[in-house]
């Protein structure tokens, strides 16, 4: 529970931070009920809500939208002056769309920087909810049109150790994707994508640069149900623009031995079954390599 639904703050001068009493009303009364912590953690009626970041997020320009939501998914904290008293006819920047996220719980205070709140999305439940909105308005945007099995993924994933399924998906979208899309794409855009679908599966704890002693490896999918003996997968992503192309392996190696490095701590060690794997991306195409 402290987990998903543990973080929110109201004050920079808060030391505890308070749960959702809604989500932990549905949590008891799930528990109370099958005796048992629910399979889904987030209750039916929040999870499916994306119009409420939607229509915040709409009301300001479509870059503001993008930046605001890739910020987030990627975990990146926000400072800002929170606004007190909306003016609709000034219009909304980003300031307001993200004061307005944080009004209704989407983003909480987690600090301060030089007298501004910092914010930051509050728990697990939260993210689960970004990505899957993030998904939809991709889906939107470049008319991806295609039924995505997310059970089929994450069977291959925790049965088999195997990463083909979802980088294949990785590689739809991005064929999908406008030239002009890529003008902007880097590392950070791939990991973002890679990670909203691993965690649309509702079956891995999604770790994005997980704090471990030697670093931090991009991405590590740990399976939620540890009773069964499924894989774990570690990821580094590395990005090259099109005319970069003949820099591929050198870019595995980099990864490769990044892999290497964060597979010698501890953390890495105790996680048993764990498959290792190096990304690259050019352009609309994807190459992986395990480790």
């Amino acid at each position: 529970m402290k987990e998903n639904y543990d973080g929110y703050k109201f004050s920079t001068k808060g030391k505890e931070r308070i749960y959702n009493p809604s989500i932990c009303i549905y949590f008891f009364n799930e528990y109370i009920k099958y005796k048992e912590i629910p399979r889904n953690l987030m209750d039916v009626n929040i999870s499916g809500d994306y119009s409420k970041i939607d229509n915040i997020l709409k009301l300001g320009k479509g870059e503001n939208r993008i930046d605001i939501i890739e910020k987030t998914i990627a975990g990146e904290e926000i400072a800002i002056d929170i606004v007190q008293k909306f003016n609709p006819e000034i219009g909304f920047g980003e300031k307001e769309l993200v004061s307005m996220l944080y009004y209704l719980g989407y983003l909480t205070i987690v600090g301060e920087e030089i007298g501004d709140p910092v914010l930051k999305v509050p728990n697990q439940v939260i993210k689960d909810l970004y990505a899957e909105y993030f998904l939809q308005i991709l889906d939107e945007e470049i008319e991806f049109g295609v039924e995505i099995n997310y059970n089929e993924i994450a069977k291959e994933i925790l049965k088999e150790g195997k990463i083909e399924k979802i980088t294949k998906l990785l590689e739809e979208y991005l064929k999908n994707l406008s030239n002009r899309d890529y003008q902007k794409f880097d590392e950070k855009y791939i990991k973002i994508m890679f990670y909203c679908i691993a965690r649309s599966t509702k079956k891995f704890i999604v770790k994005s640069e997980m704090e471990i002693e030697k670093g931090y490896p991009d991405i590590v999918l740990i399976p939620k149900d540890k009773e069964k003996n499924y894989y774990s997968v570690m990821i580094e992503f590395k990005y090259l623009k099109k005319e970069e192309e003949n820099k591929i392996e050198e870019k595995q190696k980099e990864a490769k031995e990044q892999i290497e490095k964060y597979s010698k701590t501890e953390e890495m060690k105790n996680i048993k079954d764990l498959k290792k794997y190096t990304i690259v991306a050019v352009n609309d195409k994807v190459y992986v390599k395990e480790v």
